[in-house]
């Protein structure tokens, strides 16, 4: 009996060393033959982090030189939609850019929907403008005789990067809005600046620092032609009393007899002024109280008011530290049809790019609210900027104007 349990435990031992060794030679050979899932069921076990690669992709030098292309040809495009008065509603692309076999850039195809009121040929001119300044060309232009679709071939560095089908649709309503430009006149040195702004043939509005040399004949010469001219009034803010001359300013300090003196004096040296233009921005105790003599002054003599909002202007400039004034209409419904407030200040920085970008956020609001009032001083780079961006500003829908039309109306 006894030997016999004996042997069954050998045979169970046996059996058991047996099965261990055959367990062990296939994990062994599962090892050798599949290396790589087995490390990945032994980091799973022990939860081991695994580091991921980070692939580099292989892009070309003729890759990469369709992407500036494109990417330069895309700004350029949205700059002259904009001004074409296209909303990304009414682009639609139907063909999409694609690798082709070679690594290079198949052209994108793009249809795009622009107002009635647009002819082919405006719309053909401004967009070549817009891609001749970034470097690119309208290589193929074609109208479609029965549909009158423009077809557009753009190409950069003789690479095709866009392909553009225009359509004018009569349902599309063109946004059209008023402008009216606003340049400080402050002291003699800006004088040649004014004279140079003078033979702009579109109108504009010169504010003029009534007490200023020669403020005078300067308003006698503008307001001959599609100009005219305003009174830089003075409006102290506490801030800024020891800035301003006392007896040249509207203050809180003052009687409201001398306030209405200040004004008067400034109506009277500078008679052809249609308007005031209060600076520098700033806002001061009692203002409705001091502000009182003034519309009252302005008022009998049939004279509006114009509220500076304010920026970062430099000393001495119609600018205040405020910030940009709000976006919209010109005309408060609460102060009467005399009073406006301008949207804000084209040149807090005196930058040519944040002046153009400010002129075009102007435009924007004016579209919006069919009208705006805009303020800069007058030094070269406004004039620059103003030179180059307001013809194709009209382009856009703008109509500038004097501020006294915008009262009028």
């Amino acid at each position: 009996m006894a030997n016999r349990q004996s042997q069954r435990r050998s045979y169970i031992r046996y059996a058991g060393l047996g099965t261990a060794a055959v367990v062990l030679l296939a994990l062994a050979v599962w090892v050798l033959l599949y290396e790589y899932q087995a490390r990945k069921v032994v980091d799973w076990l022990l939860d081991r982090p695994i580091p991921v690669a980070v692939p580099e992709l292989e892009r070309t030098s003729a890759w990469k030189t369709d992407q500036q292309a494109f990417h330069a040809m895309e700004a350029a495009l949205y700059g002259a939609f904009m001004n074409l008065q296209v909303t990304p509603d009414r682009i639609r692309d139907t063909a999409p850019p694609a690798a082709t076999a070679t690594g290079r850039w198949r052209s994108l195809e793009r249809r795009i929907i622009v107002s009635s009121a647009y002819s082919l040929t405006e719309c053909n001119l401004e967009i070549a403008r817009a891609v001749v300044r970034a470097g690119g060309k309208v290589s193929r232009a074609e109208e479609r005789t029965r549909t009158g679709e423009l077809l557009l071939e753009i190409t950069f560095d003789g690479d095709v990067t866009h392909r553009l089908n225009i359509i004018r649709d009569p349902a599309v309503h063109r946004k059209t809005g008023r402008l009216a430009v606003v340049i400080a006149y402050t002291d003699g040195e800006q004088r040649g600046v004014v004279e140079k702004m003078s033979e702009f043939t579109r109108p504009l509005t010169f504010a003029l620092f009534p007490w200023a040399g020669g403020a005078n004949e300067m308003a006698a010469e503008l307001t001959r032609g599609d100009h005219e001219a305003m009174a830089l009034l003075p409006v102290q803010p506490a801030s800024d009393a020891a800035g301003l001359p006392r007896r040249r300013s509207v203050s809180s300090t003052h009687s409201e007899l001398t306030n209405r003196r200040v004004v008067e004096d400034a109506l009277s040296t500078l008679p052809e002024a249609r308007g005031v233009l209060r600076y520098p921005a700033g806002r001061m105790e009692n203002e409705a109280e001091v502000l009182a003599p003034v519309l009252d002054e302005l008022g009998k003599r049939n004279l509006y008011y114009l509220d500076n909002p304010g920026g970062s202007g430099g000393s001495g400039g119609p600018g205040g530290s405020n910030g940009p004034g709000r976006p919209g209409g010109p005309e408060d419904r609460g102060w009467g049809s005399g009073r406006l407030r301008a949207w804000g200040v084209l040149d807090p920085v005196y930058n040519p790019v944040i002046i153009s970008m400010n002129l075009d956020r102007a435009s924007l609001s004016a579209l919006d609210d069919t009208r705006a009032v805009v303020i800069a001083d007058a030094r070269p780079h406004t004039v620059q900027v103003l030179m180059d961006r307001m013809r194709y500003l009209e382009i856009r829908g703008i109509e500038f104007v004097r501020v006294s039309d915008l009262v009028d109306n």
